[in-house]
C-alpha cells in the first residue's frame, strides 16, 4: 500500500488496496491512520456495488442512515443516491444546486456524521468537482482577534440551515426540528486537535447572540475558513472512491456541469460519537 499526497493542505490517494476485498488489521490500521492525517483519501480503479461501498464504510464504523428519506437507495438504507436528476431523469436545476456550499454532512444532528463515502455512477465529460477545506489549518492560522470572538461559543444548526427552500423539501415529518448545538471550535474525538465546526450551509446562530450579531461573526469565520490556502479539489474519475471526515473538513460541489450532463453517486455516512 502508498499513500500518495494530492493537496498540501488535504487530500491523498492510497494505492495498492482492492475495496471489492476485506482489508487485514494491519491494511484497516494504515488506511485509518491517512485517513486521519490527511483528512481526504481517495481510491482509484474501484467497481464497487452497492454492498462493497456499505463493507468500506464498516472500516471506520457504523453506517449512518440519512434523514432525507426521498434520496435513499431503494434497497439499502444506509446509502443515498446523489443525482442533480429530478424523478422524471432529466438534469434539475433544484438537484444540479445540491451539495454547493461549504457545509459538513450531517452536523444538524445530536451525533454529527464522522466521515462520508463518496462513490460515482455517472459524472458528466466536464465539470462536477469536488472541493475540500482544512479546518483544523484554517484555525491554526487564525489571526487572534477573530479566535478570541469564537471561544466557548456554540453554533445552532439545522438542516438546511436558514433556508426556508431546503425545509420546504423535507418530508413534514422531518421539518422544523428543533435546533442543536455544537461548538464553534471542536475537538476531534481521535486526534485531539481543536478546527472550526460551523459551516455556511447548516449552521443557523450563535448560542447567546443576538441573530444579527451571531450572523455578522458567523460571517467573519466564513470568509477566513474560505481562503484558497485551506482547499483541495478533487477532479472525480469513473472508478473514484473517496472518503472525508467530516469532523474537521468542510467539502462543497462546484456545480460546474457546462454540458448538463447526468451526475450519480452512491453516498454513504458514518457514525460519529459526541465530543
Amino acid at each position: 500500500m502508498d499513500i500518495i499526497k494530492l493537496g498540501d493542505p488535504l487530500l491523498a490517494e492510497v494505492r495498492g488496496v482492492d475495496l471489492t476485498k476485506p482489508l487485514d488489521d494491519d491494511a484497516r490500521a494504515a488506511v485509518n491512520e491517512a485517513f486521519l492525517e490527511h483528512c481526504v483519501l481517495v481510491f482509484r480503479d474501484q467497481e464497487l456495488s452497492p454492498a462493497d461501498v456499505i463493507a468500506f464504510e464498516r472500516i471506520f464504523g457504523e453506517p449512518q442512515i440519512h434523514v432525507t428519506k426521498k434520496y435513499r437507495h431503494p434497497k439499502f438504507d444506509e446509502l443515498i443516491v446523489m443525482t442533480n436528476m429530478n424523478k422524471d431523469g432529466e438534469v434539475d436545476a433544484f438537484e444540479s444546486r445540491r451539495g454547493l456550499g461549504w457545509h459538513s454532512d450531517m452536523c444538524y444532528l445530536d451525533v454529527p456524521a464522522k466521515a462520508t463515502v463518496l462513490h460515482p455512477l455517472e459524472i458528466p465529460e466536464q465539470g462536477g468537482d469536488t472541493l475540500f477545506a482544512n479546518m483544523y489549518l484554517a484555525l491554526a492560522e487564525m489571526p487572534g482577534e477573530l479566535r478570541k470572538k469564537i471561544e466557548g461559543k456554540r453554533g445552532t444548526f439545522r438542516f438546511g440551515g436558514r433556508s426556508k427552500d431546503v425545509q420546504n423539501r423535507l418530508d413534514p415529518a422531518d421539518r422544523d426540528k428543533p435546533l442543536i448545538e455544537h461548538p464553534v471550535i471542536r475537538v476531534h474525538p481521535e486526534t485531539g486537535r481543536e478546527s472550526i465546526f460551523v459551516n455556511p450551509i447548516h449552521t443557523v446562530g450563535i448560542v447567546g447572540m443576538p441573530d444579527d450579531e451571531a450572523v455578522d461573526l458567523l460571517d467573519e469565520i466564513y470568509a477566513w475558513c474560505g481562503q484558497e490556502q485551506f482547499q483541495a479539489r478533487h477532479q472525480w474519475r469513473m472508478g473514484d472512491t473517496l472518503i472525508w471526515d467530516n469532523r474537521c473538513t468542510w467539502h462543497s460541489a462546484t456545480g460546474d456541469n457546462p454540458l448538463r450532463q447526468r451526475r450519480r453517486f452512491l453516498r454513504g455516512n458514518i457514525s460519529g460519537i459526541l465530543h
